[in-house]
């Protein structure tokens, strides 16, 4: 039901995403309030693309900026266009989006800068719906509703915990165990280290709703270091979590790399439009 602008994660792919990789930096933010940097202020670098390849297949995903707002995020893979997203805005808040799929309603609560509730239409009717809690510019809880059976499902619920730097410490995934038909906790990530350098996606929630679980996405640092556990049949299992990256002269990462030995891998390239 998200958009489809990305890939998304199962639970093994997720992993994926997390594990491996070599360790290249780490430093502990608890000494440093870092701002967060809104994406419509007049400096700063905006992503432009970034190319995703994950054992050998390639993804590019192209944004198109007007007055420093994400507009349309094309995706191709292979060299075939995927979907193309487009966002409307009221100010500096989205208010629409619609892909090749369904049309997205965002409704706000007071003056917050992101949106309480965001509903999913398929033609006019409305299909499903997620609710979003935040605290500040922190988004602290996502939850994804299907309507689509006349039942109002949660089929997942995500909660992000974060420091006084407003860097992600915690997230935590439940979804919903079609037998009992209640949701369960089935992975924690807890957040070790952080980079020092500045988290492009942080920077606009339209990067946050085209890929909401994941937690890489949220929080003003990069994630350098950390601890996944996740519950298979009656046990816990610890993962260890290690991610690489590469800076442009603004510090902001034009590479990253995560890797499973045996399993998976994957690397990113980012480029910006820097004022």
């Amino acid at each position: 039901m998200y958009f489809n602008v990305t890939i998304k994660k199962t639970t093994i792919l997720f992993l994926a995403l997390l594990l491996g990789g070599s360790f290249l930096q780490s430093c502990s933010d608890e000494d440093e309030n870092v701002t967060y940097t809104n994406s419509s202020s007049e400096t700063g670098c905006y992503l432009t693309q970034e190319t995703i390849e994950t054992d050998g297949e390639i993804e590019t995903i192209i944004y198109i900026y007007e007055n420093n707002k994400i507009t349309s995020a094309t995706s191709i893979f292979e060299q075939d266009t995927l979907n193309t997203i487009t966002f409307e805005y009221d100010g500096d808040r989205v208010i629409r989006a619609s892909d090749d799929f369904n049309d997205y309603q965002f409704l706000y609560s007071g003056d917050n800068s992101i949106p309480s509730r965001v509903d999913v239409k398929s033609g006019t009717e409305i299909t499903g719906y997620y609710v979003i809690q935040s605290s500040g510019q922190n988004i602290t809880e996502f939850e994804d509703h299907d309507l689509s059976t006349g039942d109002d499902i949660i089929n997942s619920m995500s909660t992000f915990s974060y420091n006084n730097s407003g860097n992600l410490t915690q997230c935590v995934f439940n979804e919903l165990n079609q037998e009992t038909n209640e949701l369960e906790e089935f992975l924690t990530f807890d957040v070790t280290t952080y980079d020092n350098r500045k988290n492009p996606y942080n920077s606009n929630f339209a990067f946050f709703i085209m890929d909401p679980e994941n937690p890489l996405i949220v929080g003003n640092q990069n994630i350098v270091s950390g601890t996944i556990s996740i519950d298979v049949d009656t046990e816990t299992v610890e993962l260890p979590f290690a991610s690489s990256y590469e800076y442009n002269d603004d510090q902001y990462p034009t590479s990253s790399s995560f890797t499973i030995p045996g399993f998976t891998s994957e690397n990113r390239t980012l480029i910006y439009n820097c004022k």
